[in-house]
Order: structure tokens, then C-alpha cells, then sequence
């Protein structure tokens, strides 16, 4: 019992209760701004109001507490940071569900509740990721542990990948009329399998640059040049052409921008040659202005990017409105419930950081950037904390999932912000978004289990 009590990991514990009190005190909050119910001032009032939305993050303080006896040295940073994002996500997707009902009728209905029940469910698979014996089970059936059987079977999860691809092409859906096809319908929901698609490929390139980390390392000498040899440049080449055909054929430009912007993080981890990745960005760079002056959609979107006044009542709506939203909330913001941020299009989606903006500030905005760099820096810790050179597989896996969040939040809040080209993609653990909350959650699960495994090794 004492041994236990040492392996208590109380440094996540108590942010996780922090994080749980912010939560409770905001969503009141948000009640009470929007006036959504009748607010009383009793406990059970105030549990009526906070039930069923806090019960993702009560099952956060039950998965640190099992991994306090299943697993005590995984890492208890990560945990608590999903947790605010999550959190927080919860928060806004209540304050924006009225709002939205009243200026989009049935359009919208039920984000907030819908919300509740993806990070519910994103909850779920990060505990199923964490206390299911998935090495034993790996072992009983494969004679290899859950990271050998990513790292030997790549070309498995390549095929998985490429056969998601063409089966957008065929069962894709356009629930937005945005002209990207990028979706399953499954009748009850929705899902988006380029989400899914980025953590196959991080498994396959991690794979695949471990193994010829040397020979892509060395390569050989052509004038003041060092290139591999020349059949592994197939894979990067191949990462070129990836992207290009997915601006080509999806028009998805975040797809692209994030697929190879985690391809170039790993390279570089595993070759550590500036060189390569300065190559690759030059070749995305050469495709993506040969595609601009070809496709319509690339040219529009920077465009709208270069000058979204021209268009300010078409095309531009919505960019200008979300400037027009952070500039109303200045430092400190207007305050939950008191702004009209759902005035923006897709304001629970692509724009949730412009909402952010306006009602929470400058401040609040910060503080969202702090929470995304410190989790962000955890990631990277964990991979540089993996020792010996026999175990490059966990570290490249662990760099690329890092990387699909950093790469990720990068675009969504550039874009937001007007420092790039808007793209269609999601805030990690805050946009509202069944597919992009599940794999997400995947991803800290992964990363907490290579945590752990570290700490063991």
C-alpha cells in the first residue's frame, strides 16, 4: 500500500483538479451570460447545470488515477494540457450553441452536446490506448510487442492509407458544399479518414527512415551536393507527389501543408541535413505556384489571403469578420457570453480562435498559444529522452505525432490570424469535430505510452 502511495502521481492530480475548476467556473459562467437556463445558487443547481458536461473531464481524473497503478511513469504533463484544451473546447461549443441556433436555425443544433459526447469518446480511446495490455495481446498473436508490430508492418498500414485515399474519390461526401469530398457518412456521424491517414503515415515514414537512417544520412557526393542514393529518394519524392494530388484531386490544402510539413520534421530527426528539407521545401514551393497558376481553388485562396476586402461581402466574408472579431476583444476580451462571435462562418470549427479573440482577448489567445507550446514541448521531450540508437523507431513516432499537432495548430491559427493562406483544418482538442477529438486523443495515448515505456527502459 505505501509502494502505491509513492507511485501517486500528484503533480497531474492537481492540475487536473485546477483545470476541472477553471472548467466549472467558466461554464457557469457561460450559463449565466447566455442564459441558457436559470442559474441557482445551490449545489444541486449548480450540478444540474455542470452534468453531463463535466463528466469527460471526472473520467480524466480517473484515468490519472489508474495510471497512478498500471502505469505511474508516464509522463503527467500531457494529461492535464489536453484536459484545458478539451475543456475549454466544451466551454466555447456551450456558449456558441445558442447563438448559432438563433442565426443558423437547425443548421447547427446541438454542437455543444455533440461535443460533449466526442471528447467522451475521445476519453474512451485514450483509456483504452493507456490500460489495455495491448503488448501482451501483441505478443499472444504476433510474437511481437504493439511498437515492433507498427514498426515491422509498415507497408501494411501504407496500403491501409492509400486504400482511405482512393476510397474518397468513390464514398466521399461534401457535408458543407465546400467542394472537398473528404468525408464518410456513416449515417449517425461523419468521419474524416485524411485524420486517420496522418497517423498512418508517421508510422510508416518512422519506420522506414529508421531503418535506412544511415544510407539516407551518408548518400553520396555529386558535386558540392550530398544526396541519398537514388532509391530512397522514393519516399520523399513520393511525399511530394502525395501533397501535390491532394491540392490536385481533394483540394484540401491543409491535408497537404500538414502531410508534408510532419514529412520534413521527420527527415530532418532522422538525417539531421538542413539540406534535404531545404530541398523538399523548394520542390513543395515550385508545386505549389505551378498548381496556383493552374488550379482556381489555389489561386482563389491566396487571393483572399493577399486582400480579403476586395471580396469582403463574397468570398472574403469570413476572413474579414474574424478580424473584425479579434479587433473587438483587445487585450482582455469582451467577456464569456457577451460577444457575437457567431457571426463569423464555421466559428466552431475552422475560426474557434477567433471566438477565443473576442471574448477572451489578447490574454486569452496567449494563454490558448501557452497551453499548445507547452504540450507541444512535451512531445518533443519525450522523444529526446529516448535512449540508445536501437529504440530510433519510438523517437521518429514520437517526433511525427508531436509534429501533426504542432503543424496542425500552426496552420489553423496562421490562417486565422492572416499570416497564411486560410486552409480547412481544425484546432487540436478545441474545434468542434468528432473525427479530428478521437484521433487526437489517439495521439496523446501513443505518446504517453512511449512515455512510459522510456521512463521503464
Amino acid at each position: 500500500m505505501l509502494q502505491r502511495l509513492r507511485q501517486f502521481r500528484g503533480v497531474e492530480f492537481q492540475l487536473l483538479i485546477t483545470v476541472l475548476l477553471f472548467f466549472g467556473a467558466g461554464y457557469l459562467l457561460v450559463v449565466a451570460a447566455t442564459q441558457q437556463r436559470e442559474f441557482v445558487a445551490t449545489v444541486p443547481g449548480v450540478l444540474s447545470i455542470l452534468w453531463p458536461s463535466a463528466l469527460p473531464l471526472l473520467l480524466f481524473i480517473g484515468i490519472s488515477v489508474g495510471l497512478s497503478f498500471l502505469s505511474p511513469d508516464a509522463d503527467q504533463v500531457l494529461l492535464p494540457l489536453v484536459a484545458l484544451l478539451a475543456g475549454l473546447s466544451l466551454m466555447l461549443t456551450s456558449r456558441l450553441d445558442p447563438s448559432l441556433q438563433a442565426l443558423y436555425g437547425d443548421t447547427y443544433a446541438g454542437v455543444a452536446a455533440k461535443q460533449s459526447l466526442w471528447v467522451t469518446i475521445g476519453v474512451a480511446v485514450l483509456a483504452l490506448m493507456l490500460f489495455v495490455p495491448w503488448d501482451q495481446l501483441c505478443i499472444r498473436w504476433l510474437r511481437l510487442s504493439l511498437i515492433d508490430v507498427l514498426d515491422h508492418y509498415r507497408y501494411i498500414w501504407l496500403a491501409a492509407g492509400m486504400l482511405l485515399i482512393f476510397a474518397t474519390f468513390v464514398f466521399g461526401v461534401d457535408p458543407n458544399g465546400s467542394g472537398v469530398k473528404v468525408w464518410f457518412n456513416f449515417g449517425a456521424f461523419l468521419f474524416q479518414p485524411s485524420e486517420l491517414l496522418k497517423i498512418i503515415l508517421v508510422i510508416f515514414m518512422a519506420s522506414y527512415l529508421n531503418e535506412h537512417r544511415e544510407v539516407v544520412s551518408s548518400g553520396y557526393r555529386l558535386g558540392p551536393l550530398t544526396l541519398p542514393p537514388l532509391p530512397y529518394l522514393v519516399p520523399i519524392i513520393g511525399m511530394w507527389g502525395l501533397a501535390m494530388a491532394t491540392i490536385v484531386f481533394q483540394r484540401d490544402l491543409g491535408a497537404a501543408l500538414l502531410l508534408f510539413g510532419v514529412f520534413l520534421a521527420m527527415l530532418y530527426t532522422a538525417t539531421g541535413r538542413a539540406l534535404y528539407v531545404l530541398a523538399a521545401v523548394l520542390a513543395f514551393g515550385v508545386g505549389a505556384y505551378a498548381l496556383y497558376q493552374i488550379l482556381p481553388v489555389v489561386s482563389l485562396r491566396v487571393e483572399i489571403w493577399l486582400d480579403p476586402w476586395a471580396v469582403a461581402q463574397g468570398y472574403g466574408y469570413q476572413i474579414v469578420q474574424g478580424i473584425y472579431a479579434l479587433a473587438s476583444g483587445q487585450i482582455f476580451g469582451a467577456g464569456l457570453g457577451l460577444g457575437v462571435p457567431a457571426i463569423v462562418p464555421a466559428i466552431h470549427t475552422d475560426f474557434i480562435f477567433t471566438a477565443i479573440g473576442e471574448e477572451m482577448g489578447l490574454a486569452g489567445t496567449l494563454a490558448v498559444l501557452i497551453a499548445y507550446v507547452l504540450l507541444i514541448f512535451r512531445g518533443f521531450h519525450i522523444a529526446l529522452s529516448i535512449p540508445g540508437r536501437f529504440r530510433g523507431f519510438e523517437q521518429l513516432l514520437a517526433v511525427g505525432l508531436t509534429t501533426i499537432i504542432a503543424v496542425q495548430t500552426i496552420i489553423i491559427i496562421g490562417g486565422n490570424l492572416r499570416l497564411i493562406p486560410l486552409t480547412g483544418i481544425t484546432l487540436p482538442f478545441i474545434s468542434y469535430g468528432g473525427s479530428s477529438v478521437l484521433i487526437n486523443f489517439l495521439i496523446i495515448g501513443l505518446l504517453m505510452r512511449i512515455s512510459a515505456a522510456t521512463k521503464r527502459g
